[in-house]
């Protein structure tokens, strides 16, 4: 595999990070998380409210060496994964928020189409590994922790980071409160697209270093 190779732009933006905040104290894997999401929203205080499970960094480097499908609840997340990366890794994405039968499917529901989508998704019967990325819609947030405690949806991860004033406490809350799913989550009403993206872009970073390093 490739050695990842950051833009320098990059490379010196993280150089001031470390120079504004000690991360020595955690996992190298935490790390990685925790310098993207710095550089992603140009603030040291962000991580504090940052939840990262026990398991969550190991299922997410297995489901990615294991061409895991990942599902986003929109479709500005989906475009904030590293395409390089993605394509390196084999990984496929997919996003059923403007698909016409989410359309439908949130109309005869009476529910969001992010949810909808997620309901889809749960038809398939997706066997690859599958992690979800949510970073917009707390319903899709919600919907995932209902499916997966009732055993309708297997998933090996869940990255969720919703963002605004209704319901996202509650679903990350809800989130932080089950222990069956992996998960990577924040507190509060702080998050968004571009912080969830690049969580997932920073776990498929130390995955590739992990692979290397054993090689």
């Amino acid at each position: 595999m490739t050695p990842y190779q950051p833009h320098p732009i990059e490379k010196k933006s993280y150089e001031i990070i470390d120079g504004l905040i000690d991360l020595s104290s955690y996992p190298e894997s935490h790390q990685e998380i925790f310098r993207r999401v710095i550089h992603t929203t140009g603030d040291i205080n962000f991580i504090k409210g940052l939840t990262i499970s026990d398991s969550a960094i190991d299922a997410g480097v297995n489901a990615i060496q294991n061409n895991a499908l990942i599902w986003t609840d929109v479709t500005m997340v989906q475009t904030g994964l590293k395409r390089a990366l993605i394509q390196q890794w084999g990984l496929e994405s997919a996003c059923y928020i403007h698909d016409s039968e989410a359309f439908e499917k949130a109309k005869t529901d009476q529910t969001t189409r992010a949810v909808a989508g997620l309901r889809l998704l749960a038809q398939k019967k997706i066997k690859s590994p599958l992690i979800l990325v949510v970073g917009d819609a707390p319903t899709a947030l919600l919907e995932a922790v209902k499916l997966t405690s009732n055993n309708e949806l297997k998933v090996d991860l869940i990255i969720g980071i919703p963002v605004g004033f209704v319901g996202t406490e509650e679903s990350k809350t809800a989130l932080s409160n089950q222990s069956k799913v992996p998960y990577i989550t924040n507190s509060g009403t702080r998050g968004g697209s571009t912080v969830a993206a690049s969580i997932f872009n920073a776990l498929m970073i130390w995955s590739l270093r992990q692979m290397n390093s054993s090689e």
